[in-house]
C-alpha cells in the first residue's frame, strides 16, 4: 500500500471508530471499513455489537452502489459476530438480529426483522397509524453461513450454521444447517453430509 493510500485508509478507520463510539456501538479489535463509511443509525436504549475482525465493504462510486446501511430501532438488538464480512448490505433491526461468526454476506443483501408497515390496509392509509403495529420477529444467521449477493432475509428466519444461500434468494422461512438453499421462496436444494 502506498503512503498516501495508507494515510487515507487510516483516516477512514479513525472516522469509522468515532462514528461507532458516537452511536454507542460496542466493537472488538480490527473492525474495519473499506472505501467509504457505512451509514449507521442506532437509537437510544438499543444494543449494537460488532465482534473482532468485522469487515464492512462499501462501494459508493461504482455502477452498482453498494454501501452498508444499518438501522437499529429503539429497544432493538443487533449482534454481528467476529470475522464476519458485509458487502454493501442493508440491515433494519426493530427487535433482534443475530449474525454469527465467520459469516459472509454478499453485495446488496437486505436483512429485515420487521414488516415496515401495518398489515391493516385502513391503518396504512394514515401515516400516523401505519407504523404503530408493525410486526417484527428475530433473525438468526448461524456461524460460517454464506449469504449470496442480492438476497433478502425476512423476519422470523433462522439460517443454520454452514449453510449457503444462493444469490438472489428470498428467505421467508427458516433454513437448516449444512445445506445449499435458493430461490423465491428459498428452499433447500442440497443437504451436506455431516
Amino acid at each position: 500500500m502506498q503512503l498516501f493510500e495508507r494515510l487515507q485508509f487510516n483516516i477512514l478507520q479513525c472516522g469509522f471508530k468515532i462514528r461507532m463510539k458516537r452511536h454507542g456501538i460496542s466493537y472488538g479489535k480490527d473492525v474495519i471499513t473499506y472505501n467509504a463509511l457505512p451509514t449507521i443509525n442506532v437509537s437510544k436504549r438499543s444494543k449494537c455489537v460488532f465482534g473482532d475482525g468485522v469487515v464492512f465493504q462499501n462501494f459508493s462510486n461504482t455502477s452498482w452502489a453498494s454501501k452498508n446501511y444499518i438501522y437499529v430501532h429503539e429497544g432493538a438488538s443487533l449482534t454481528i459476530g467476529k470475522n464476519t464480512g458485509l458487502n454493501g448490505s442493508f440491515i433494519n433491526c426493530k427487535e433482534s438480529i443475530f449474525i454469527g461468526e465467520n459469516v459472509k454476506i454478499g453485495g446488496t443483501c437486505k436483512i429485515y426483522d420487521n414488516n415496515f408497515h401495518s398489515t391493516d390496509f385502513v391503518k396504512r392509509r394514515d401515516p400516523n397509524q401505519d407504523r404503530q403495529d408493525v410486526v417484527s420477529s428475530p433473525i438468526v444467521i448461524g456461524n460460517d453461513a454464506f449469504i449470496g449477493m442480492g438476497c433478502i432475509i425476512g423476519k422470523g428466519v433462522t439460517i443454520g450454521e454452514r449453510t449457503i444461500i444462493a444469490a438472489g434468494s428470498v428467505v421467508v422461512k427458516s433454513i437448516p444447517a449444512d445445506c445449499i438453499a435458493g430461490g423465491n421462496p428459498c428452499k433447500v436444494i442440497k443437504q451436506f453430509n455431516g
